[in-house]
């Protein structure tokens, strides 16, 4: 079983350091492409700072999808100069099961996100994650907080 928390990273094109999501104590933006080199995009996380607020709605909606049977497309890094979910998008598919949360792909979307089942470019060397469900709601809920992010159902 893997580790979930939360990291705090500078990437190459970021100013300063930010939140964001770690697997086993790694930033995503190192332990994507340590498994793949062709990860190495030089993304920041999209779940803080994103230029709207609807985008970061949508992030943090599909994060926590999380219901027993759910498949879920999470947008994970997005390009620095942007800071929305239209250039360069890392995502991830997300399976939920009564006690796990697994990323079970990880790949660079093609299409836009909004779309039924944009297509993807999947990272064929990356591993799949497995949380334990409890400990996994905890670090998203801690990252909010962490970054004060309120959401609608606060």
């Amino acid at each position: 079983m893997n580790q979930l928390s939360v990291a705090s990273y500078k990437s190459k094109y970021s100013q300063g350091f930010y939140s964001t999501f770690a697997i086993d104590r790694m930033a995503l933006e190192l332990w994507l492409p340590e498994n793949d080199p062709t990860a190495e995009l030089h993304l920041v996380a999209a779940h803080g700072g994103l230029y709207s607020d609807d985008d970061t709605d949508l992030v943090w909606d599909r994060i926590y999808s999380t219901a027993p049977g759910w498949r879920t497309l999470i947008p994970l890094l997005v390009c620095s100069d942007d800071l929305d979910l239209t250039c360069t998008v890392i995502v991830v598919e997300q399976h939920a099961s009564e006690d796990q949360i697994e990323w079970r792909r990880f790949g660079l979307l093609e299409e836009v996100i909004t779309l039924e089942q944009p297509r993807v470019r999947w990272f064929i060397a990356v591993p799949h994650a497995v949380f334990d469900r409890a400990q996994f709601h905890q670090t998203l809920d801690d990252f909010r907080k962490q970054e004060n992010i309120a959401m609608p159902w606060d």
